[in-house]
């Protein structure tokens, strides 16, 4: 089996590479430090690093994925304006993603240009995307939250062009294993963080999340917004962590570094008590059993997570209490649905309910995109408890299904078994090892995503959308690779 990423000689051919221009670097700071005072040597490293950065860019954008990757995981924290106002009516906090996903765009077309490349790759995806990014763009003239929905209907427009720019600039492996491995660090450094949280008993939850839902337990959020988008984020790296472990003959340093990074990985995941994501990363790792036909992982899996619960319970007797108390509420949820003990998941299944009842009132186009928030007090079921304030559906198949009717709801369902068996089928017939492995990883995280969805319609996700991108492009080069 291969090494990650490339073979032995170019690795080594790159690193002699390396090495000389970090020597000649640190002779030009060297340089710097003797010529200038300090404050003005580190003003001109700044400044001709930021100019060497930007003259890079239009030749190697995929540089910028790394900080796709870190943007996404400061969430609020890489909030660069909260206070910035679409039309002057809605807010529209501008983040550091957008900015690194707009530079990305930009300079992924300069990098064509520059390589006078006009031929944009053929995804099976385009028509089934532009079809449902055309039913979310007509819902807007029809919609009660019009302006919300024009927001929303950009935002999608933005991360679907993210798809392409990653089809066109994730080309060889060293840039796919760039792009795993940026998601892999700062994911453990995320759930490091997380348990942190718990273990100092500082968990930085918003005040007005806490209020939202009810949140009694203590919940690890990292640096994100909301618990359950944090735990969407570990889900990505335990899976691809995973798949990589079980799939390729990996020096020993490279499967202890993978194996800790998933007990990390693993324990973060867990104090996020994100019920929707433990489902989601558990339906994952068994899918990258099932591609890698190799099911007695799932043994190993269960003793690390035993080992992890023992731990727990040593350090925190409550703590343990609570997980196994959360975990075993996704099977009593309907048993328990007028219970307001179990608000939060009952409330999903109202939530449900109210979707149907629009789709049934409107079965064609939906009520618009935004509009499930406004006719939620209309057709809400009457057991619904009064006093909980929120109005979202958090299944995306039944907002699809609300708001954009059985067309809308169509087209998705065609959209996401497109790429499901273009993903596939690339799994069946890759026949290099390491981009196989990955493949396995990148289907079974999209597949994730949709269990994840189901609970949280966090359709919104960065990374679900640059790992769709991931899923074609590893797929093209396999393609490529065969070929050849």
């Amino acid at each position: 089996m291969e090494k990650i990423g490339f073979n032995s000689d170019t690795s080594s051919a790159y690193n002699r590479r390396l090495l000389f221009i970090l020597f000649l670097v640190e002779l030009l700071i060297l340089s710097l430090g003797i010529t200038f005072p300090i404050k003005v040597t580190l003003l001109l490293v700044v400044v001709l690093a930021g100019g060497f950065f930007l003259f890079l860019l239009p030749a190697w954008p995929a540089i910028l994925f790394p900080a796709m990757v870190v943007t996404t995981a400061l969430d609020i924290s890489g909030q660069i304006s909260e206070d910035s106002r679409f039309f002057t009516a809605l807010d529209t906090p501008i983040t550091a993603f957008h900015l690194a996903g707009g530079a990305a765009i930009i300079f992924c077309v300069a990098n064509l240009l520059l390589k006078k490349r006009m031929v944009f790759p053929r995804l099976k995806l385009t028509i089934p995307l532009m079809a449902f990014l055309s039913v979310i763009g007509l819902s807007v003239l029809y919609t009660p939250q019009r302006l919300q929905a024009t927001v929303d209907f950009f935002r999608m427009m933005f991360l679907a062009s993210l798809i392409f720019v990653t089809a066109v600039l994730v080309e060889n492996r060293r840039v796919v294993t760039l792009v795993i491995v940026s998601i892999i660090l700062c994911a453990v450094a995320a759930a490091g963080l997380g348990i942190l949280q718990v273990a100092t008993e500082r968990y930085f939850l918003p005040a007005s999340f806490v209020q939202a839902v009810g949140a009694r337990i203590p919940r690890a959020a990292g640096t994100f917004h909301n618990p359950n988008t944090f735990a969407t984020f570990l889900m990505v790296a335990i899976v691809l962590s995973f798949t990589l472990l079980i799939n390729l003959k990996l020096s020993w340093l490279k499967m202890v570094a993978l194996m800790v990074s998933l007990v990390t990985l693993l324990g973060g995941l867990l104090v996020t008590f994100s019920r929707a994501n433990w489902l989601s990363t558990g339906v994952g790792i068994l899918l990258v059993t099932l591609f890698s036909r190799r099911l007695k992982m799932l043994l190993q899996i269960a003793l690390i997570l035993l080992c992890i619960l023992v731990v727990i319970g040593f350090i925190s007797s409550n703590l343990r209490d609570l997980i196994f108390v959360r975990f075993t509420s996704i099977f009593t949820t309907f048993s328990e649905l007028k219970s307001g003990a179990r608000i939060s998941a009952a409330s999903r299944v109202h939530y449900v309910k109210a979707a149907i009842s629009m789709f049934l009132d409107h079965p064609l186009v939906g009520i618009g995109t935004r509009g499930y928030p406004v006719f939620f007090d209309k057709y809400k079921p009457a057991e619904f408890p009064i006093w909980y304030p929120i109005k979202e559906c958090h299944t995306y198949l039944a907002v699809v299904l609300a708001e954009l009717g059985i067309v809308g709801l169509g087209i998705f369902l065609w959209l996401i078994i497109v790429i499901l068996k273009a993903g596939i089928a690339a799994v069946m017939t890759i026949g290099d090892e390491y981009l196989k492995a990955v493949e396995i990883g990148l289907v079974s995280v999209f597949i994730a995503f949709q269990v994840s969805m189901f609970f949280t319609a966090d359709i919104g996700n960065n990374i679900f959308w640059i790992m769709i991108g991931m899923l074609f492009a590893v797929k093209q080069m396999g393609e490529k690779a065969q070929a050849e």
